[in-house]
C-alpha cells in the first residue's frame, strides 16, 4: 500500500514538474507584435492624415449644419474657404514631414 503511495506521489510530481517547465517555453515563444493605430492605419503618416480628414469632416459638418440653422451663404462660404485653407495647410504639413522623413513634427 505505502509503495502505491508513494509512486502516485512521485508520478504526481513528474507531471507537475513537467507542466510548469514547459509553460515558459511556450510564453516564450510568443512572436512580436506590430503596432497597430486604433483607425487601422499602418505608418504614422497615414495615421495622421486619417486623423486631419477626420477633422475636415467634422468641420465641414459643423459649417453646413450652422448654415442649415441661420441660412446666411456669406457666412457660410467664408467658413468652408478658411477650413479648406486650414485643410490644405495641415495636409501640406504631413506631406512635407513625410517628404522630409520627419515624423510628428509641427
Amino acid at each position: 500500500m505505502k509503495k502505491s503511495r508513494y509512486f502516485a506521489v512521485a508520478l504526481a510530481a513528474v507531471t507537475g514538474l513537467s507542466i510548469v517547465a514547459g509553460a515558459p517555453a511556450a510564453h516564450a515563444a510568443v512572436p512580436p507584435t506590430q503596432l497597430s493605430y486604433e483607425d487601422g492605419a499602418s505608418n504614422e503618416y497615414s495615421f495622421r492624415m486619417k486623423e486631419e480628414d477626420r477633422i475636415h469632416d467634422e468641420n465641414v459638418r459643423r459649417i453646413k449644419f450652422d448654415f442649415r440653422r441661420d441660412g446666411d451663404q456669406e457666412k457660410y462660404n467664408r467658413a468652408m474657404r478658411e477650413e479648406q485653407k486650414r485643410h490644405d495647410q495641415a495636409v501640406k504639413r504631413i506631406m512635407r514631414d513625410y517628404n522630409n522623413r520627419k515624423p510628428w513634427r509641427h
